[in-house]
């Protein structure tokens, strides 16, 4: 191979790196370490897998939240565990926590339908 050649050949593997890094920086290099997808929206029952890709969790979490009971989930045939997709959002749901201004919305619309009259200023 001529030195022209080596050239060429290096300069190409270079743009490779190159163009590979930039994909990682920006975010759009594939993920090889996770070959699950987002389980289709339609899908009722959801394995582990499918589970964890949606919350965004690791497998092992999902596993313990089924081992501690915090997550309703069902054993067909007693060996694979299915979470149903509504237990799961609600469980995300209900660890949701309120933002500032949702907890004084809250406030404000207890105090309007509060039933407990005012009281008034003594008069001097």
């Amino acid at each position: 191979m001529s030195e022209a050649e080596q050239l060429s050949c290096v300069m190409n593997e270079l743009a490779e790196i190159k163009k590979i890094l930039a994909d990682f920086v920006s975010g759009t290099a594939s993920n090889d370490t996770s070959n699950v997808n987002l389980p289709p929206s339609g899908k009722e029952y959801l394995t582990v897998d499918e589970a964890a890709a949606l919350i965004g969790s690791k497998r092992s979490y999902i596993y313990k939240l089924t081992h501690e009971k915090r997550i309703s989930f069902t054993k067909p045939g007693g060996n694979r565990v299915l979470i149903k997709r509504s237990d799961l959002l609600d469980w995300v749901e209900a660890n949701r926590i309120k933002s500032q201004k949702d907890v004084q919305n809250d406030v404000e619309q207890f105090m309007k339908n509060s039933r407990r009259p005012r009281r008034k200023a003594p008069k001097r």
